[in-house]
């Protein structure tokens, strides 16, 4: 294969899991090879750490470009409010950071952080992840190399970029369900107003977190919920509307 043109790998980091697809085209358009590996969710002293393990084992040969999505087990995410006394990226990142420590404490403070783009006066959806997991994703994938990485993406974030097109003006819920939690977020208005990434199963997470959200700011919340990961319930209630993607 031409260096000019390399392969794009998607590879998907989870706990019990590590997966991969070669595309071959800058739109990955044909799929040329998929696989997944088993990995020990228990391994190591962080969470990511076996998956990580188990990444070392897939065979990545011929040049590529690689892109890295992180389940939502091993990513915080926070809505935050727009603020206009903010002048520099410096101070963004700060005020960014001052609210997942007020969530998660002093361990916050070496988190790698990322705030969405979105218009002045909204919120912003913003993530953080162990920086020691965007270390060891950097010395795997090594910049220069033949197999290099070019983007890491929370999985909430990849599935937004990915289902946007699905959302009315109205707005959504989108909800990635796993098998012991969920994330679930509002996008209403043209902007973010809640996310929550927690244990619990998943219908009953949404639930809570419709309770959670302040109408008066949202106006009618939307009833449409963008569903991955799971299966339409049976009798869900609440004058949801599913559509499952994926």
């Amino acid at each position: 294969m031409s260096r000019l043109f390399p392969d794009r790998l998607i590879i998907g980091l989870a706990p019990a899991e590590v997966s991969a697809a070669r595309f071959h085209g800058f739109l990955k358009k044909e799929i040329l090879e998929q696989r997944s590996i088993a990995c020990d969710p228990a391994f190591g002293a962080e969470p990511w750490q076996g998956a990580l393990a188990a990444l070392d084992a897939l065979e990545t040969a011929g040049p590529s470009k690689v892109t890295v999505i992180l389940s939502n087990h091993f990513v915080r995410y926070a809505v935050i409010p727009w603020s206009d006394a903010l002048g520099t990226p410096e101070e963004e990142q700060a005020y960014v950071r001052h609210h997942f420590v007020k969530i998660h404490g002093e361990r916050a403070k070496s988190w790698l952080l990322r705030a969405s783009e979105g218009a002045d006066g909204a919120p912003r959806l913003a993530s953080a992840v162990d920086a020691g997991l965007i270390d060891a994703l950097k010395k795997r994938f090594p910049k220069g190399g033949g197999v290099s990485l070019v983007s890491v993406q929370p999985q909430l974030m990849s599935r937004f970029n990915k289902w946007r097109g699905s959302i009315p003006s109205e707005g959504a819920w989108l909800v990635l369900a796993d098998a012991d939690r969920a994330c679930v977020a509002l996008h209403a208005g043209g902007r973010w107003r809640a996310v929550h990434n927690g244990k619990g199963p998943w219908l009953e997470l949404l639930e809570r977190e419709r309770y959670r959200v302040n109408e008066s700011e949202v106006g009618v919340l939307p009833g449409l919920v963008l569903l991955g990961g799971a299966s339409q319930p049976d009798a869900p209630g609440g004058n949801w509307k599913f559509h499952v993607v994926t």
